[in-house]
């Protein structure tokens, strides 16, 4: 078991908690769900490229673990960044991402198990952008997860 099964596993998830949710891609068009990315966007490489093709999205970053003892799981704090795109005048794009917010919140807090091998912690924490960047809006969710590790040999 490794930090990159729990990411794979984590992100998968993320997919399946977002399908459902109606944004719009930089194109205007209608999109069903998220483009999930892991640790980051990926690199535009070139001049013409445009980063807003990835909209809508989901970036999931592990950051760090941590563990107390030889018997104690790993304690992994994991960031899902949320991203999309609302060129309607309305300026509401917020709330697309206060739903995906929710939904990966109850997701987690009233299911905590995921592949029945990580648990989520319920000291989660969630945030969304405080400064204007219409028609582009952000938020993201910090959960903390017990994930196993692999114990000592004598």
């Amino acid at each position: 078991m490794t930090i990159l099964n729990f990411q794979d596993a984590l992100m998968e998830e993320t997919g399946n908690i977002l399908k459902g949710v109606g944004t719009k891609n930089a194109s205007g068009e209608n999109v069903d769900g998220v483009n999930l990315f892991a640790q980051n966007l990926p690199i535009v490489q070139s001049d013409e490229g445009d980063e807003s093709k990835f909209f809508p999205y989901a970036i999931i970053k592990v950051y760090d673990g941590g563990t107390e003892g030889d018997d104690s799981p790993w304690t992994v704090t994991a960031d899902i960044h949320l991203g999309v795109y609302d060129p309607d005048e309305d300026n509401q794009g917020h709330r697309h991402v206060a739903i995906m917010i929710q939904r990966l919140v109850n997701r987690f807090a009233a299911e905590p198990l995921l592949v029945r091998k990580y648990r989520a912690q319920q000291d989660m924490e969630w945030a969304m952008q405080d400064e204007e960047t219409y028609p582009y809006f952000f938020g993201g969710v910090r959960i903390r997860f017990s994930v196993p590790k692999i114990g000592r040999r004598d």
